[in-house]
């Protein structure tokens, strides 16, 4: 859902060029962990024209979305739990989900130990959907989460977003930074478990080392950003 013509590689070549001759020397230095402040404000932002509820408490930067992923599913899962795909999963999405003990289970219905349904750009999302995500998390008594994997706007999807309130975004950023490895994890405010997935995705992100994506490329993505 992030503009990837934001990107292009003049853009970035003219962002990266203005930050260096600044000489300033933070651009080399650490940020906080879930990102720049100023740049998870921005990507909320950029957002604000789907009408997603997003704060930047609840953005945490990536070092792209494999480790985005990767972190999510280290928060989020327990061994034995599973990951419904509404379409096959690629290699970084399935590994991610196994490293943990956890099942990547492909098509089919939201079972009991239903923890996370993944829709992408090719996802089919049927009407009822939403309904059966509501009766999950009734049958279990806690959330089920749904992951938006680099996904296309669209008015059906939209609609789930915006229906289904314990939803994550996972993007990463297009055009000339497709090899920059940059990307984000943004968890719906109004999830009933919204602080306590921020705060285990932070543990997670921590533990498996994916902290202070490079902080120039984070820069250089909010000047992208900001125009």
């Amino acid at each position: 859902m992030i503009d990837s013509s934001l990107f292009a590689r003049r853009r970035v070549d003219e962002a990266l060029r203005a930050l260096l001759a600044a000489e300033d020397s933070s651009v080399h230095g650490y940020t906080p962990a879930p990102g720049l402040p100023a740049l998870r404000e921005a990507l909320v932002r950029s957002l604000v024209r789907y009408d997603f509820p997003l704060s930047s408490e609840g953005i945490y930067v990536t070092c792209g979305r494999a480790a985005g992923a990767a972190i999510l599913n280290r928060a989020l899962l327990e061994k034995g739990e599973e990951v419904l795909f509404l379409c096959p999963p690629d290699e970084d999405l399935r590994s991610a989900v196994e490293a943990v003990g956890a099942a990547a289970v492909e098509g089919g219905v939201i079972g009991g130990r239903t923890r996370l349904v993944v829709l992408s750009g090719d996802s089919p999302v049927t009407d009822d959907l939403a309904a059966q995500l509501r009766a999950a998390e009734e049958r279990s008594g806690r959330p089920v989460w749904l992951l938006a994997d680099r996904l296309a706007a669209a008015p059906y999807t939209e609609a789930l977003l915006h229906e289904h309130a314990s939803f994550v975004l996972l993007e990463d950023f297009g055009g000339a930074l497709d090899g920059e490895c940059l990307g984000f994890l943004a968890v719906g405010a109004d999830a009933p478990e919204a602080d306590t997935l921020c705060a285990a995705i932070a543990g997670a992100g921590r533990a498996m080392g994916y902290v202070n994506p490079p902080s120039l490329m984070q820069r250089a993505v909010l000047a992208c950003l900001n125009g």
